[in-house]
């Protein structure tokens, strides 16, 4: 493997507060403040976002959606790559040990139908 894919692999996805920052607060004339109000939250909440001090949640995620005419998948898919990215390189010195309980499956059969009382 080339070394720039090796560094590529290492980079981060984009969290929720980087794509505030640079798409809508850098490219646009919406404020914190504005955008705080248009959600009815407070500019400490959207500031938190922004400074990636505090993770999306399903809640805030429909405000995001709603206000920056966006999905509310958009917003989770954001903070929920990140953190899959995280927890990966923490456990990476442990998850290779982790055994293997349930051979691979179908995705159909993950789910069990339930039967019609």
């Amino acid at each position: 493997m080339s070394r720039s894919r090796e560094s590529a692999k290492l980079l981060p996805p984009p969290r929720p507060g980087d794509v505030l920052r640079l798409q809508i607060f850098a490219n646009t004339a919406i404020t914190q403040e504005r955008l705080a109000g248009a959600m009815k939250v407070s500019r400490y909440s959207i500031n938190q976002l922004v400074n990636n001090r505090r993770a999306v949640t399903p809640e805030m995620a429909l405000r995001l959606a709603k206000a920056t005419s966006t999905t509310p998948e958009f917003w989770l898919n954001l903070q929920r790559n990140f953190d899959l990215f995280e927890a990966k390189k923490k456990l990476s010195p442990v998850l290779h040990k982790v055994e293997i309980v349930r051979s691979p499956q179908r995705p159909e059969a993950m789910f069990v139908r339930l039967a019609k009382s």
